[in-house]
Formats: structure tokens, C-alpha cells, sequence
């Protein structure tokens, strides 16, 4: 990723490369924005990831929101579901989390949540964007700030996950892991976590300094070491944790790359042969998930991207599970949102429970290959490509839920599918394509990747 990417403001929040296009008096208008969205003095959970520039960050914030009149809840260092569940549990108004989830080092920038601990949706998220653009905050005595002890953030989180998964079962399976939290929040609760389960583990980039060993993003490429270090401690399986900590990439026993959209199958199926319900998952992710669910003859709702459309209609369908193909595993009766720590519990869970190694497993699903690519492209050339893409497949049927566009080449809801759509975190189109074979899947994105640059 170029370290001259512009700002990027969206109703996700605000990303950019620190003192460059992000600066101290952006993220304080941000906060002072995001403030004057709230009701008059409440309290509001600010937490950071482990970047450098987070501590200056968090400083700034919370003299804004102070200033604003909020009780503002520190929490320091802190995973993104951790702060977000403390929103519910010290029953919060909302969250800022300062945070740039997988970009690299120099970039940094803020994400917000609302008072059930879920991001803002496009509505209250463009409430602040507009109240931002017009310099909006507000100025009210009786700000205050508490720090809320690691310890107490931990301990409450534990009780989430280790009362909804079975613990005994996973204590007598004798399991051992990989852990490369990348320098980031993963490492702040993972060791805990896989200690009260029993699972042995051999830890590796768990300093939280932030200066992340490798690119931060949890995709093969960036998982040669973690797969060096499951052959090295002849560990069962490998985790990969992006660094504030929602989403998680698996490496097998043989120390090869699963595959992002591999964690919420896997998860999917073990949590829907136990309960039937509704599966949510996003418009980009792999057709192994929805295959996950129908073996368990359980629906599947797609959703566009994005993890708030995701836990907005698991609540509203009362699903059983539900996430993104990124590596996100959510279940909403532990926090509201993807969770790599939850993803970690319920993957051990059901290799305790079948006996498999993470190959047999993973072997167990149908699959199919993907392909991801990211282009430079403005949204005018994204709907002319899909125009033209449309053109040269006529049957093709074309989704309904607005994210861009995906569609199903054959004109049934199944491989292959091409799905191009304007990114939330960076200035670019992302393409992603389905099919049976790599060489089908790779030439689909070539085709695509042609017409958004044939019409620079």
C-alpha cells in the first residue's frame, strides 16, 4: 500500500498515513464531531491499537471528548471486539478505537461505534462525516476521565468466550498452536485465552509495540513465518491475528496457508451442526461458507460488505453465526462483531470435538479457488467496467444488494462470480473472483483489472 494514499473519510471512520495526511487536528475534529453526535455528558470507551502514534492519538481524543463533556473510559491498549464489548458492559454511549486494522506501520486512524457495541451504519456514521465536514463540536463542563485496568478489560472478555464454548472438551484434546499476533492487540488476551483452554502455544511477533515483523494484513503471503513456526513446534495449527485483533487467518499443521474465507467455514459448520439457524456472511465471501451451511440445511443471508451490515442482519434473523470472508467470525450472544479470539476458541472447539487434524478439515469443505486483487479506480470507472462485464456476460444474474456489483456468470447463485466494489479503507476498486480452478478465478480479475485500466 503507497505511503501517498490521500485521507480516506468514510462512515467507517478515517485512515491515513500519520502527520502526513493524518494529523493531530483532524483526528481531535473527528473526535469533536463524533462528541456532538452523542447525548450530553456520557460516557464514551476510548482504546487504541499498539502504533506508536496511538499514544499521542488517545491523548488528543480524550481531551476533546472531555472537553465535550463526556466521562471518557480508557482503556489504553486494547483489542478492536474488546472495546467494543466494554461498551456494553460499562453500558457506554459509544467507542472511539484508534486503530488502522491491517495497514502497515505508518498509517493510523479512528473507528466508532455506537452504544450496543456495533460500528456506526451509513446513516449515524454520515451524521458525523457531515458534522466533521462542517467543523461541528461542542464545549460542556463536567468532562472526566477513568482508566480502566487491562486486567478488568480481560477478565470480563475471558467470561464472554469461555461461557460459550466447551472447555473441558477442549482441556482434554491436548491441543497445541502458533500464535503471530504481529505485534499488535492479539497479544494482549490470545495467551490468556489459550491458557485457560489448555492448549499448548508457542508464541511469535507478540511484543505490542506495534512495529509489525511483516505486513500486518493476515494473507498467505505474510504467513511464512508463522507456518515456520507450526513445523518448528510441531503445532496442530496456526494463527494469524490482524493487529487489533478481529479477524484470523489459520495455518495447518504442515505449516501452509488455509485461506481467509477458510476460518468462517470451518467456524460455520462446527457451530451449525450443533444449532440450526440462519448463516449472514458478505457479498466477497468464498462460496465454501454458504456450502458450510446448507450441509447443516441452514439459510444464508448475504450481506454488502462491511462488518456492520453483517451483525445488523444477524440480529434481525436471529442468526447462529455469521462474519466475513476476510477471517471475521462473529457470534453475537459474546460481542457484537468479529472476534479473532472467539474465531480461535470455536476453531479448537471443533478440531476437539471431530478428532481432525486442520487439513482433514479444511479437506472436509468444498473448494473452490479465489482470487483478490485491489486496482487503482475511481467508482465512474468501476460501473463502466461492470457495464462492460455485463455486456460480455449476458446470463450473468447480478445481485441485488447494492456493494458494488457481483455476478453469477452462470445466472444461478453459485460459481463463478466476479464481485467489484469501491474499498471503505483505502482509494481503491477491489475484485474478487470464484471459480472452480485458480486458472479460471485469475483470468476473470485479469479481464476486470483490463477494462478499469483501459479507461485511465
Amino acid at each position: 500500500m503507497s505511503d501517498q494514499a490521500p485521507l480516506i473519510v468514510s462512515i467507517s471512520g478515517i485512515r491515513g498515513i500519520v502527520d502526513r495526511s493524518l494529523t493531530s487536528q483532524l483526528m481531535r475534529r473527528f473526535a469533536g464531531a463524533f462528541a456532538a453526535s452523542l447525548d450530553e455528558r456520557v460516557p464514551v470507551v476510548l482504546a487504541r491499537d499498539t502504533r506508536p502514534s496511538g499514544e499521542r492519538f488517545a491523548r488528543d481524543i480524550a481531551d476533546v471528548l472531555q472537553t465535550a463533556g463526556c466521562e471518557v473510559l480508557d482503556l489504553g491498549l486494547c483489542s478492536t471486539p474488546g472495546a467494543k464489548l466494554m461498551v456494553t458492559e460499562f453500558q457506554a454511549a459509544g467507542a472511539i478505537i484508534i486503530t488502522a486494522s491491517h495497514n502497515p506501520t505508518p498509517w493510523n486512524g479512528l473507528k466508532m461505534i455506537r452504544s450496543d457495541g456495533i460500528f456506526l451504519n451509513a446513516e449515524q456514521g454520515q451524521r458525523v462525516v457531515d458534522l466533521f465536514e462542517a467543523e461541528q463540536t461542542r464545549t460542556l463542563a463536567g468532562g472526566s476521565l477513568r482508566r480502566i485496568d487491562r486486567a478488568e478489560v480481560n477478565r470480563r472478555h475471558l467470561r464472554r468466550i469461555l461461557d460459550h464454548v466447551d472447555v473441558d472438551l477442549i482441556r482434554g484434546a491436548s491441543l497445541s498452536v502458533a500464535v503471530d499476533p504481529c505485534n499488535g492487540t492479539g497479544s494482549l488476551l490470545l495467551p490468556e485465552l489459550l491458557d485457560e483452554l489448555g492448549v499448548r502455544t508457542t508464541l511469535i511477533n507478540a511484543e505490542p509495540n506495534g512495529l509489525f515483523a511483516h505486513e500486518p494484513e493476515p494473507i498467505p503471503v505474510n504467513l511464512v513465518e508463522l507456518g515456520e513456526a507450526v513445523r518448528a513446534s510441531n503445532s496442530d495449527v496456526g494463527f494469524a491475528i490482524d493487529p487489533d485483533a478481529d479477524r484470523i487467518t489459520l495455518v495447518d499443521e504442515q505449516g501452509r496457508p488455509v485461506g481467509e474465507d477458510f476460518t468462517l467455514a470451518l467456524a460455520v459448520q462446527a457451530v451449525t451442526a450443533r444449532r440450526r439457524g440462519p448463516v449472514v456472511t458478505t457479498l466477497s465471501s468464498s462460496q465454501t461458507i454458504s456450502d458450510a451451511a446448507r450441509v447443516n440445511d441452514c439459510p444464508v443471508v448475504l450481506t454488502p460488505v462491511g462488518e456492520v451490515h453483517v451483525v445488523e442482519k444477524m440480529l434481525e434473523e436471529g442468526a447462529v453465526i455469521g462474519g466475513e470472508g476476510n477471517g471475521g467470525v462473529v457470534l453475537t450472544e459474546i460481542d457484537p462483531g468479529r472476534d479473532a479470539a472467539v474465531g480461535a476458541a470455536v476453531i479448537l472447539e471443533a478440531m476437539a470435538r471431530s478428532g481432525k487434524t486442520t487439513s482433514q478439515l479444511v479437506d472436509g469443505l468444498p473448494a473452490y479457488a479465489i482470487e483478490k486483487r485491489k486496482v487503482t479506480a475511481s467508482p465512474a470507472q468501476l460501473q463502466h467496467t461492470v457495464s462492460l462485464l455485463q455486456q460480455r456476460y449476458p446470463q450473468a444474474f447480478v445481485h441485488p444488494v447494492e456493494d458494488g456489483s457481483k455476478l453469477y456468470l452462470s445466472g444461478e447463485l453459485e460459481c463463478p462470480w466476479i464481485h467489484l466494489r469501491s474499498s471503505n479503507t483505502e482509494p481503491v476498486v477491489r475484485i474478487i473472483a470464484e471459480c472452480e480452478s485458480g486458472e479460471n478465478a485469475k483470468t476473470l480479475c485479469d479481464e476486470a483489472e483490463r477494462l478499469l485500466k483501459k479507461q485511465e
